[in-house]
């Protein structure tokens, strides 16, 4: 007979578990999909997913996902919140306590104490850059969700601002004081381009921007790698700014705006709405900006990649 969960859903200890596997972690691994786990390595990555978010990246339909999002909360996998926003309510969905021990044992990690997990759990919910992490991790959801619908298009990398700001991630150089929102390598065919992102909410004003650019120029200086920094602009008039700005001078590293009014239905991050400063004749695809870049070739990813994403 199937082992069952108690009548609330979750794994708690004791009622839920069989006499020969009492362990929750692997009481819960015959429940839990190759799609579930990639799903949890993000949430611990990148803090919290919407169902939006989730049907986008890693399926076909939102009831299949809301469906799947709910088994695995009765599980205890996944807990989840809403967040309320000009009258509008989203459901966020982060790990739950059995969640950051599956993803702690499959990285190898010491497993988490559940204060630590509610600790954490409080702070995403009460962040105040929620709307930020959320624009930051839609970007490359979108691309994401591109790729899964495109021959030969793929999400090789996806880090976020604390996964790039890590010792050595970047050879002998830091990213601390860059502090990029996220940093990702995409490919399509035989290309590929490698790209920081700085996701732009209006908060702050144009020479702070440029600061910005500064910070990456020095990175560059100092032997890190001359990838393309994405501006993910609010309007149009912002990036006219930026642009009027950094074209007054040379700068040592490639940086390319777009704008969130230039997104329709039928376009993406992924497509051509980019535009490099100093060529500015046409807007270019994401993939077209590695003209511009150093590459993002298999030397470069198994340099600086100890642990590269793959979609499953």
């Amino acid at each position: 007979m199937d082992a069952r969960p108690p009548i609330d859903g979750r794994l708690s200890s004791g009622a839920s578990m069989t006499a020969t596997n009492s362990d929750r972690v692997l009481y819960a691994r015959a429940f839990i999909t190759d799609r579930d786990l990639c799903l949890l390595e993000w949430l611990h990555d990148h803090q919290t997913l919407t169902l939006e978010q989730v049907t986008a990246a890693l399926y076909d339909s939102r009831r299949a996902a809301s469906e799947r999002l709910l088994r695995l909360h009765r599980l205890g996998i996944l807990d989840r919140f809403r967040y309320t926003t000009s009258g509008r309510k989203t459901m966020y969905s982060l790990l739950g306590r059995l969640g950051a021990e599956v993803v702690a044992a499959q990285r190898g990690d010491p497993t988490p104490r559940a204060a630590e997990v509610i600790a954490r759990q409080r702070r995403i919910a009460m962040s105040p850059y929620l709307a930020h992490l959320h624009g930051v991790n839609q970007f490359f959801i979108d691309l994401i969700a591109h790729a899964r619908h495109t021959p030969d298009a793929g999400m090789m990398r996806w880090w976020s601002e604390r996964q790039c700001a890590e010792p050595l991630r970047f050879g002998s150089v830091s990213m601390h004081r860059v502090r990029a929102d996220g940093h990702g390598i995409y490919a399509e065919g035989q290309r590929r381009i490698a790209f920081f992102l700085e996701y732009d909410r209006d908060t702050e004003s144009v020479p702070q921007l440029l600061d910005k650019v500064k910070r990456y120029e020095q990175l560059t200086a100092q032997g890190g790698p001359a990838w393309p920094v994405l501006f993910f602009l609010p309007n149009r008039a912002r990036e006219r700014q930026l642009h009027q700005q950094l074209g007054r001078r040379l700068i040592a590293t490639p940086v390319a705006t777009a704008t969130r009014e230039a997104l329709r239905t039928d376009l993406c991050v992924a497509d051509g709405i980019w535009l490099p400063v100093g060529m500015q004749e046409r807007p270019y695809r994401l993939i077209e900006l590695d003209t511009f870049s150093d590459p993002a070739d298999d030397a470069a990813l198994a340099r600086l990649d100890r642990r590269p994403f793959t979609q499953r």
